[in-house]
């Protein structure tokens, strides 16, 4: 297997590492959060209230990610099974992406997010694996801007079923604490 390989393989692993830091601590940090939010941000807090984002338990969350993390796993090895680089390519930038956006929120916010220190230890395996994508010269610039593109766009709209999947489970984990099936175990 070449280095290249090697690093693409690693996508959904480095993915899933940095989605730990969301999982873990989204919502506690949320609800923490929650005022300051609304008094800098009411367009943004609106949003999250409207989407029931802060009433989301860890579990729930975890299943928004879980969504992301299949889509991009079947991504990814798919396309290095099949020698569809250019697939694999639009997986990886809307990751790599994604990580410029994190760094984004941290600087407006200016204070921790739940998912810059991941975004930060993450960025190198980016920049390293990109360097080793361009030197190999599997796709031409265009078509890497054409696959960044379709990744970027693929993205945006495998968030809405993820978060379907996540008001699903949410719904079903909150018939089961009424119906005394269930109990809150993660106190958050």
């Amino acid at each position: 297997m070449s280095t290249l390989l090697f690093w693409m393989t690693l996508l959904p692993v480095v993915f899933m590492l940095h989605d730990f830091e969301e999982i873990i601590m989204f919502r506690p940090w949320l609800r923490r959060n929650r005022h300051e939010l609304k008094a800098r941000f009411p367009r943004f807090e609106a949003f999250l209230t409207r989407r029931g984002l802060f009433d989301y338990s860890t579990s729930a969350f975890a299943v928004a990610v879980c969504h992301e993390f299949v889509l991009l796993s079947v991504v990814s090895y798919g396309a290095l099974y099949a020698g569809a680089y250019g697939w694999w390519f639009a997986a990886f930038m809307a990751f790599f992406l994604h990580l410029f956006v994190h760094v984004g929120q941290w600087i407006v916010y200016r204070k921790y997010v739940p998912v810059i220190v991941t975004s930060v230890l993450s960025l190198p395996y980016g920049f390293y694996t990109l360097g080793l994508f361009i030197e190999a010269a599997w796709l031409s610039v265009s078509e890497m801007i054409g696959w960044s593109v379709v990744g970027l766009v693929a993205m945006a709209l495998s968030f809405p079923a993820a978060f379907f999947w996540a008001s699903k489970f949410d719904a079903f984990e909150r018939s089961k604490k009424t119906s005394g099936q269930l109990t809150d175990i993660d106190g958050l």
